[in-house]
């Protein structure tokens, strides 16, 4: 009697054990995850930085922290058209540039543009990543400052 007692004990810390490990092997599964959701955000920030087609350029010298209006409204276009190459390199991104304007009569959001929007099918929300640029309007040859929210869908 003695004995089988001893075993269903043995057994049960065996099997308390082996919950435990479940459960930390769970919980490093979930922090795996997250970091890569944290790691797609930061290498679609860098597509999106090295995107020659709206950043700003003089005489070749792209400025990757500097988008030009006029560029941006084009590329706006092209996105919504184009279902072959951009959403292959951009993959499940939203991408929202807002323009501020500092005067002190208007202190508030000037324009936006909902550049690219490409939503997974089951919508799991998204993670987004907010960087200031430089936004450069060629036409009245003015700098503003502006926002890029970038989302990656989940």
């Amino acid at each position: 009697m003695e004995n089988t007692f001893i075993l269903i004990v043995i057994f049960l810390i065996l099997i308390l054990a082996l919950i435990f490990v479940i459960a930390v092997q769970k919980s490093n599964q979930r922090d795996k995850v997250r970091e890569l959701q944290e790691l797609e955000l930061v290498k679609k920030s860098r597509v999106l930085n090295f995107l020659p087609e709206m950043q700003c350029s003089d005489n070749n010298d792209l400025d990757p922290d500097c988008y030009d209006i006029l560029k941006i409204e084009v590329m706006k276009e092209i996105f919504d058209n184009d279902k072959d190459y951009y959403p292959v390199l951009l993959g499940n991104v939203r991408i929202l540039i807002r323009k501020f304007d500092p005067s002190p009569e208007i202190n508030s959001w000037k324009d936006e543009w909902l550049v690219y929007d490409n939503p997974k099918a089951e919508d799991k929300g998204y993670r987004e990543v907010q960087f200031p640029v430089l936004l450069r309007d060629v036409t009245s040859n003015s700098d503003y400052f502006g926002v890029i929210y970038l989302g990656v869908y989940e």
